[in-house]
C-alpha cells in the first residue's frame, strides 16, 4: 500500500492541507486544499482558535473527499514572528577514537543540541548542523563527518527557537480538529527545499518567501541552511496600506492589489485613476494608479531593505553569488523582480516548487503561495520513515447515488486518460538525499492568481485615462 503524508499549514490568510506520496520522480501531491481566513492568525500566532479549527476541519474534509481516506496523522508547519536563531557548539570526547564516527553518534550530538537551555517560554524547534571539527581537522561539512576517525568532535549548530506557547496553541488547534501531529517542519526550510536548485544551494543564495503575514528569509550555502529569519510584514501589510489610503474595504483592497498593483511607481501615468463603483447607494471611489503604485513600492521596499539588512548582519553578504530567489503569494506583483534587483543589487529569480514536484501533481501546488507547504512535504518525506506509518482508513461508503425515484444512478465510464510522465528538474535540490530520475518532458505552464481572479473584477472597476 502506498504511504501518504498529510501536511497542515496555518497561515495569516489561509489554512492549507496537502496530501502527497513519494515517487521515483519526486513528490506527487494528490490533494491541496485551502480555506481563506482573516484576522484569526496574526504573524504565525493563533488568535481565534475556534475559527481556525473550523477552517482546518473544512480543509481536511475537502482533502479527504479528494484522496478517499480518513486523514488523522499529519505533519505540522511551524513558523512565525516569534522565531529566532542562535549558533552553538556541542563537544564530545570519544572513548574509542579508532572506531569510525557513525550516524548514530552524530544524532546523539544533534539531540544534545536540541536540549540546549533557552528562555523560560522558548523551545528549540530544530538544530541544523553547520559543520564539525574533528581533532585538528577544521570545518568538516555536515555530510562528511560520518566514517571519519578522531578523539574529539566539536559540532556546530544553528538552533531555530520558538515560543513554546505559540507552538502549543497550534497543537491545540490540530487536536481539536481530531488530528495527530507526527512531525514538524520549519516552513521557510520547506520553501528553500522546494524553490532552490542544486547550483544555488551549493554556491550560496538567499531565499525570501513573501507570504501573507510574514516574509521569511533563508540563507543557504554548501547545501546547508546558514541563517533564517522572520520579517513581520508581507502581503497583508500591502493590502492594509491600500485599504487605508484608498478608504475601501479590505476585500476590495486585496483585489485592487492583485489586478492593478505594480511595484515600481516610476513610469506610471499620473493622470489615470481607478474608479471603484460604490455599492448600496454609496459614492464611487477614485484611486490614482500612481498613488497605488507608490503605496505598494514603499511597503515592498521596506521588506526588501529589512531582508538586505539581515543578510549583511549574517556575515554571508559576500557568500551568496547566486543572488536572491523570491517566492510566496506576493511574487505575482508586477515588476517585483525589478524592484528587488534595484534594492539588493544582485541577480533575482522568481521561483515555485515546480522543479521538485511531479507534473502530475495537483495544479495549485505550483503556485508560489504553495511553495512552503510543497517543500514541507519534501522535507517530511526525507525525515520520516514512512514504512512505520499506519495504513489509511478508507472513507465510509455512503452507498450508491440514487435519483429522485430511488433508482441507482450509475456513473458514466471514464475515458482513458493519457499518461503523464512526471518531471524533475533543477538537480536533486536542498535536503534531497537521493537524486530522482529526470524526464525530458517540458513543464506545463501554470496559471497565476491574477488569471484566476481576473473575472471577479468585471463591472466593479473603471480604469479611466
Amino acid at each position: 500500500m502506498n504511504k501518504f503524508l498529510t501536511v497542515v499549514e496555518l497561515c495569516t490568510t489561509k489554512v492549507a492541507v496537502a496530501v502527497g506520496e513519494n515517487t521515483d520522480f519526486g513528490v506527487k501531491v494528490i490533494a491541496h486544499c485551502t480555506v481563506p481566513v482573516r484576522k484569526v492568525i496574526r504573524h504565525g500566532d493563533v488568535e481565534n482558535t475556534k475559527k481556525v479549527v473550523e477552517a482546518l476541519r473544512t480543509a481536511v474534509s475537502m482533502a479527504q473527499e479528494e484522496v478517499g481516506f480518513v486523514i488523522h496523522d499529519v505533519v505540522l508547519c511551524l513558523w512565525g514572528h516569534y522565531i529566532r536563531t542562535i549558533q552553538i557548539k556541542v563537544s564530545r570526547d570519544r572513548k574509542r577514537p579508532e572506531d569510525f564516527i557513525t550516524d548514530q553518534e552524530l544524532r546523539v550530538l544533534n539531540d544534545e543540541a536540541v536540549k540546549y537551555k533557552v528562555g523560560a517560554d522558548e523551545k528549540v524547534l530544530k538544530a541544523i548542523p553547520q559543520g564539525y571539527d574533528i581533532d585538528a581537522r577544521i570545518g568538516i561539512a555536515p555530510n562528511e563527518a560520518e566514517g571519519m576517525r578522531g578523539t574529539r568532535i566539536d559540532a556546530y549548530y544553528l538552533l531555530v527557537i520558538g515560543k513554546e506557547q505559540s507552538v502549543r496553541d497550534k497543537y491545540a488547534v490540530l487536536r481539536d480538529a481530531n488530528l495527530n501531529v507526527i512531525h514538524t517542519v520549519i516552513s521557510p526550510l520547506g520553501s528553500a527545499a522546494a524553490a532552490l536548485n542544486e547550483n544555488e544551494s551549493e554556491n550560496g543564495v538567499a531565499l525570501l518567501d513573501i507570504g501573507g503575514g510574514t516574509s521569511d528569509l533563508v540563507i543557504v550555502r554548501d547545501g546547508t541552511v546558514r541563517e533564517c529569519a522572520c520579517i513581520p510584514f508581507a502581503g497583508q501589510s500591502i493590502t492594509d496600506d491600500i485599504k487605508s489610503v484608498a478608504c475601501i474595504t479590505a476585500e476590495m483592497a486585496e483585489l485592487v492589489k492583485i489586478k492593478f498593483g505594480t511595484c515600481v511607481a516610476d513610469g506610471v501615468n499620473d493622470t489615470k485613476k481607478l474608479v471603484i463603483q460604490g455599492t448600496g447607494g454609496s459614492a464611487s471611489t477614485d484611486v490614482p494608479l500612481l498613488l497605488l503604485a507608490q503605496v505598494i513600492e514603499a511597503r515592498l521596499s521596506e521588506i526588501f531593505e529589512a531582508a538586505r539588512y539581515i543578510i549583511e548582519q549574517s556575515g554571508f553578504a559576500d557568500k551568496i553569488p547566486a543572488g536572491i530567489v523570491l517566492t510566496g503569494g506576493t511574487c505575482y506583483m508586477e515588476n517585483i523582480r525589478e524592484l528587488a534587483k534595484a534594492i539588493f543589487e544582485r541577480n533575482v529569480r522568481l521561483a515555485n516548487a515546480g522543479g521538485h514536484i511531479t507534473e502530475s501533481s495537483e495544479e495549485s501546488i505550483f503556485d508560489t503561495y504553495a511553495t512552503s507547504i510543497a517543500g514541507a512535504m519534501m522535507v517530511a518525506f526525507d525525515e520520516i520513515d514512512t514504512s512505520r506509518l499506519s495504513a489509511h482508513v478508507p472513507l465510509p461508503d455512503n452507498g450508491p447515488a440514487t435519483n429522485i425515484f430511488g433508482e441507482e444512478v450509475k456513473p458514466e465510464a471514464e475515458q482513458p486518460k493519457q499518461s503523464q510522465q512526471p518531471q524533475q528538474q533543477g538537480g536533486k535540490g536542498l535536503f534531497r538525499r537521493n537524486p530522482k530520475p529526470q524526464s525530458s518532458d517540458k513543464p506545463k505552464e501554470k496559471s497565476s492568481i491574477s488569471d484566476v481572479l481576473g473575472g471577479l473584477f468585471d463591472g466593479q472597476f473603471n480604469n479611466n485615462a
